[in-house]
């Protein structure tokens, strides 16, 4: 088995409150007395008070000592403009949270492979080589990059990583995701891109994994991952979708999400917990993606959970909003600082959910 040793997050410079978003965005698209009512209960039903962004613009305070990017996109290159403030921001963010990640256990030479994790930008040479140079990491490092895959991207590459672990004892796998999800914002009244001005914001979280083996020897604590499923409904994939155009990423996202998930949740923790024997009463902590408020409140109530136990998830979501992929790692950081008792066995279950549409889930222990 392998064990997570240690997860550590970044936030670009920018922290906006929620009702200033709202203020930018009734504003820029020009939006109808009608419009402005329902853009405001939105936002105000988000469960969302704070953004963070590479962007100053969704700020009065902060943009006042700016020039607006999205006011400077030029017409006939949006979509390269976007990209060069990815790379001009991406690759500094998640060298920030790797090395927080890193720093405390090891050495970034003794790290031997590295998986990132982005859907909101895209190169070659790329952000995974950005991050072997800035860190430090051996030029003969391991490296796999996991693209477009939207939010459940960070629990795939864990996966990967839990893999890895398994096939060399040896390795040490450094885990880095970010997402520059603002860049994208779409000047169109459309509910698509309503919802995603509403959810995203960006952020970068980095996870260290090895086997049991080097953190036993190491006397490293983390959380062992004990097992993983997912599970793809295909009659849902027009529902979630995160496409490339000329004016940049599109995302489409329905408002069916939240009931699909609803439908789906108890059968995904079932099949997840029986090929290790256990029940949803051996759950003792759950780290949920933080995709809506309302999908939180839907799996709140299929799973009956009513002690708080989806506390961690509604505080992410709270102070910043759906970053994406890292955002789940921002989750299972919260339970491992403050909620676990690592002196004895504590079931975590963890989910997200993406594109496909995919249900993708993990089983950890202390």
């Amino acid at each position: 088995m392998s064990k997570v040793i240690s997860i550590a997050t970044a936030n670009p410079p920018f922290k906006h409150k929620q009702e200033d978003v709202l203020q930018y965005m009734t504003d820029v698209l020009r939006s109808s007395s009608d419009e402005r009512k329902l853009l405001n209960m939105l936002y105000h039903r988000s469960g969302i008070k704070y953004r963070y962004s590479v962007l100053p613009e969704f700020s009065e305070r902060y943009a006042s000592h700016h020039v607006s990017f999205f006011d400077n996109v030029e017409e006939d290159q949006p979509l390269e403009a976007r990209m060069k403030i990815y790379h001009d921001n991406a690759g500094k963010l998640g060298c920030e949270s790797a090395l927080k990640c890193v720093d405390p256990f090891c050495k970034p030479e003794n790290i031997t492979h590295l998986i990132t994790v982005s859907c909101t930008g895209l190169s070659a040479p790329g952000l995974d080589l950005e991050v072997v140079e800035k860190l430090g990491l051996k030029n003969t490092i391991y490296r796999t990059s996991v693209n477009f895959m939207g939010c459940y991207a960070a629990l795939h590459a864990m996966k990967h990583a839990d893999l890895i672990c398994k096939a060399d004892p040896a390795a040490i796998v450094l885990i880095v995701s970010v997402e520059i999800c603002t860049i994208h914002f779409q000047n169109k009244n459309d509910m698509d891109n309503l919802t995603a001005n509403l959810l995203f914001a960006d952020g970068a979280a980095s996870a260290l994994v090895c086997s049991d083996d080097i953190a036993s020897k190491n006397k490293w604590r983390g959380l062992t991952i004990k097992n993983y499923y997912s599970e793809v409904n295909f009659s849902a994939k027009k529902d979630m979708a995160w496409t490339l155009s000329g004016t940049g990423f599109l995302m489409t996202l329905s408002n069916y999400i939240p009931d699909l998930v609803e439908k789906g949740i108890k059968n995904l923790v079932t099949q997840t917990l029986s090929s290790i024997n256990k029940n949803v009463s051996d759950i003792v902590h759950w780290a949920i993606h933080p995709g809506g408020k309302r999908i939180l409140d839907v799996i709140a109530k299929e799973l009956e959970l009513v002690n708080g136990e989806l506390q961690s998830a509604y505080a992410v979501l709270e102070n910043f909003g759906n970053m994406s992929s890292p955002t789940i790692l921002y989750v299972l950081k919260d339970i491992l600082d403050n909620k676990v008792n690592l002196d004895k066995e504590e079931l975590i279950f963890s989910t997200g959910f993406g594109p496909g549409l995919t249900m993708e889930s993990m089983v950890l222990s202390t």
